[in-house]
């Protein structure tokens, strides 16, 4: 069911009520259309409330449709830009929620139909959906990874866990546990290889003292040289 309103200062909206909606929320097509999703249980005096409190950030986002279309910035349905071994598909459905798949190299996510691909609620859920699919990536190579390299220099840990930090891109615990950054997963080989090293070093040396530069030398030859070059990266929490 749907109602026409006229909003001050933003114009015609449709305010849609929604059995499958959980909570009030604002799409805004690329054409500039203006709706507001309200819960069947909750009434439209409520989603009125909410467009009045959302007012600024729909005029900002109404002022910025032009110039956003046309830069060709946003995201589209179809493209195919996203992590290390898996390509973003961005499929418009009739829905009013949100679902996601990951596959063999497609991740794919269905986003309704009637939301614009600039709408901040669509950018939110594929920033998430890029972490989750980094973490599926993380589990299924770095694991293996460390144990390959470690097996090769003759380095004894015990477990490997995977997390998404925002500073650190890997450690090792007093415990010889080897902790690593999902986002390892945004990085060249040579410099996943890298850290996984740096970490299994520290399983003998506790520090960055000497020996454990010139351990680390000895295995990978360069160890400055790819500590400099890790250093120009950073990472990247979201697309």
């Amino acid at each position: 069911m749907e109602k026409s309103y006229s909003f001050p200062g933003i114009g015609p909206v449709i305010l849609r009520k929604s059995a499958r909606a959980r909570r009030v929320s604002i799409r805004i097509s690329e054409k500039g259309e203006v709706k507001v999703v309200i819960p069947s249980v909750v009434s439209y005096r409520e989603g009125i409330r909410f467009l009045e409190k959302k007012k600024d950030w729909v005029r900002r986002t109404l002022q910025n449709i032009p110039q956003n279309t046309s830069s060709g910035q946003a995201l589209q349905p179809g493209e195919n830009v996203f992590t290390r071994h898996h390509k973003l598909l961005l499929t418009p459905a009739d829905r009013d929620g949100f679902s996601a798949k990951i596959q063999e190299g497609i991740t794919t996510l269905f986003y309704p139909s009637s939301l614009s691909v600039h709408d901040p609620e669509l950018k939110d859920i594929v920033d998430r959906l890029y972490i989750e699919t980094l973490r599926a990536e993380a589990r299924r190579y770095l694991p293996l990874r460390v144990s390959q390299l470690a097996a090769r220099h003759g380095f004894v840990y015990r477990k490997v866990f995977l997390k998404n930090m925002k500073t650190r891109w890997g450690s090792c615990s007093a415990a010889l546990n080897i902790n690593l950054n999902i986002h390892l997963m945004q990085l060249p080989s040579h410099l996943i290889d890298y850290i996984i090293l740096h970490e299994l070093t520290h399983t003998v040396h506790k520090n960055h003292g000497p020996g454990f530069w010139e351990e680390l030398d000895r295995i990978t030859g360069k160890a400055r040289s790819l500590d400099r070059e890790l250093k120009k990266h950073r990472i990247k929490m979201e697309i």
